[in-house]
């Protein structure tokens, strides 16, 4: 008996509680969104219904997981019900929507949704939408994982060694450009590298599953490629203190290249190396001198240096060491302009400059258009007069020749006349020899979007989309009438040292996302779809291992240009390619005049102007 009057007790209480006006949502009013998660630049619509009472306005209130307020509205309610939409944008993550009634000190209710982004692009042409999913589905084939002895080791294959169980440091680090976009573990394997560094500083060419390294004696570009490798990864990490713990080591690197008697030419002080086929890692069947003479000094080594110089004085700004930062700028620019006095001939950059005497039986090296000069333009070396002329450079050679695609190696290669080598690999025509090989073309590409020859880097991203959809991938290498090449039992045509760089070419290039600083804190943004004939484009380049991002909306019409665009950052400064006959009249962000600056390269004509935020906006280009 007892326990039945409890029950009865307990039911009334309830019964009490539920008939409290206060304990029912007709209290608060009901608030929804028509989705969960959304990604940046979409529409989020939200639902209000009003209280039990009766309501006739209420005010919608959005903030981003900071709880910054970026979105804020009043509402009209008929027959208690109302609908509110705003743009999702902003920091990635937990978003906030509240509800507040009128004369209320506190909000009546909040619902969250996420905001998340992946890299893409969508314009409704086959040709570029397919490029990024294509690679990062292929491309994730050549991804290894180890647990060795020092520790979890992640990195990316070459496409064709005999050390496919081991990692290339310059393979790996040249795929980061595509895989910097997915790859969450990004630093362990770049510490793997630094552990075994020597005392003078040297670093080993690649690291077997083992532990064990290897190191081949001719190369002289490891040193610039771990420089560059370190700042890259950082840039996409955001890990200030991995940084600050990896610059004594860069430091040590290269103290070590530039005072090693096998690879410092003291005289010219430029970078040396043995005669090889431009950055390849073998010379002349025969010269198994180990570098105690043959030596050259190659264009492909000293782009890389005076980049990896400037990136040194770029991160050292970053962490406040003003001083160190000015010794390297200084370091970089007297590096560039030596090297470009001993290899500039006017139209390109020499294949490399012999040290030592070395008789190549009157063949004109000269005349070799190498691989490096894409390098030489994507990496700074080239000016853009002198970029420009090695565009048309290779435009000109491809229309001479008639080869499939103008991705060589070296053209021409050395003669088999001359009997360099034996193995039929390196013959004229294969491998690094004259060989085609996609990443030269993807370096192409990306050179003539920056240098006002779009019309011809949209060309190259076409054929390469072809090849992709033909072939099922990219090799590392191709015969000049584009049969693909084998030299060894490893060839697979997932190369990620081809295939960034043309994720590269289309993410930097065509839709003109570049983050020269890191975690896009201060992103350049320039579109370059006037130049590929797409109307509207959604683009948008976040990086795997943090929620650094930034994406726009972009649409051509008759009468002006619309961007929409939302970034993790704080800056953002747009140089938009104008189509042919488009005069600008006016730039508004947010509805307000902004002053912008026209800025012709080429034939090409951008306008430049820079938003007050980084983060959100809207732009509109007026045509006059």
């Amino acid at each position: 008996m007892l326990i039945r009057c409890t029950s009865l007790i307990l039911l009334a209480s309830l019964a009490a509680i539920a008939s409290d006006p206060s304990t029912v949502e007709g209290a608060y009013g009901r608030l929804s969104t028509d989705k969960s998660s959304y990604r940046p630049l979409d529409v989020v619509k939200v639902k209000v219904g009003g209280r039990a009472a009766g309501d006739r306005k209420c005010r919608v209130k959005v903030a981003d997981p900071d709880q910054r307020v970026y979105f804020e509205k009043d509402v009209d309610l008929e027959a208690n019900q109302g609908r509110v939409q705003f743009t999702a944008s902003g920091k990635l993550g937990v978003h906030y929507v509240y509800l507040w009634w009128p004369e209320a000190k506190k909000y009546s209710r909040y619902v969250n949704f996420r905001l998340d982004a992946e890299t893409g692009i969508e314009s409704g042409d086959r040709d570029f939408d397919t490029i990024y999913p294509f690679t990062h589905e292929r491309v994730q084939l050549g991804r290894r994982d180890y647990m060795t002895k020092r520790g979890r080791f992640v990195g990316y294959i070459s496409a064709d060694t005999n050390h496919f169980d081991g990692i290339w440091l310059r393979d790996w680090i040249y795929t980061l450009p595509a895989y910097k976009y997915w790859e969450r573990e990004m630093q362990c394997g770049l510490d793997r590298f630094l552990e075994v560094q020597r005392e003078d500083g040297q670093t080993p060419d690649g690291i077997e599953r083992d532990g064990r390294t290897w190191r081949v004696g001719l190369e002289s570009d490891v040193e610039y490629i771990l420089t560059l490798g370190v700042w890259d990864t950082w840039k996409a990490t955001g890990d200030d203190a991995w940084l600050r713990a990896a610059m004594p080591k860069l430091e040590k690197a290269l103290s070590y290249i530039r005072s090693d008697a096998k690879h410092w030419d003291a005289k010219n002080r430029l970078i040396q190396r043995q005669h090889s086929c431009d950055t390849w890692d073998y010379d002349i069947d025969g010269a198994t001198d180990h570098g105690a003479s043959r030596h050259v000094i190659a264009n492909c080594d000293q782009s890389g240096y005076a980049l990896a110089f400037r990136g040194m004085s770029e991160m050292y700004r970053y962490l406040g060491d003003n001083a160190a930062a000015e010794r390297w700028a200084k370091e970089a620019g007297e590096y560039r302009e030596r090297a470009m006095k001993m290899l500039w001939d006017g139209t390109k950059f020499l294949h490399h400059v012999h040290l030592d005497a070395i008789d190549h039986g009157g063949f004109d090296e000269t005349k070799q258009l190498t691989m490096g000069n894409t390098w030489a333009m994507t990496r700074g070396l080239a000016d853009e007069k002198q970029s420009i002329k090695i565009i048309d450079e290779y435009r000109r050679r491809q229309k001479e020749t008639g080869d499939k695609y103008p991705w060589w190696s070296l053209q021409p290669g050395y003669p088999d006349r001359l009997g360099y080598w034996k193995d039929k690999y390196r013959l004229e025509g294969a491998y690094a020899n004259g060989g085609l090989m996609p990443w030269v073309g993807g370096e192409l590409a990306r050179a003539s979007f920056f240098y006002g020859r779009e019309s011809y880097g949209v060309e190259l991203m076409r054929q390469y989309a072809d090849h992709l959809r033909r072939t099922g991938g990219a090799q590392v290498w191709y015969f000049p009438d584009g049969t693909p090449g084998y030299r060894t039992t490893n060839e697979v045509n997932y190369a990620g040292w081809g295939m960034a760089q043309w994720v590269d070419a289309l993410v930097e290039g065509l839709a003109g996302i570049r983050d020269p600083q890191g975690q896009m804190r201060a992103v350049e943004i320039s579109p370059r779809w006037a130049a590929a004939g797409v109307k509207e484009v959604r683009a948008t380049a976040r990086y795997g291992a943090s929620e650094a991002y930034f994406s726009y909306k972009w649409a051509a019409e008759p009468a002006s240009i619309e961007i929409e665009y939302s970034g993790s950052g704080e800056k953002a400064e747009f140089r938009v390619l104008l189509p042919a006959g488009f005069a600008p009249r006016a730039v508004m962000v947010n509805g307000t005049d902004v002053k912008f600056e026209r800025e012709d390269v080429g034939a090409s004509v951008y306008i430049r102007f820079q938003p007050a935020s980084g983060t959100r906006g809207t732009i509109r280009i007026g045509r006059a």
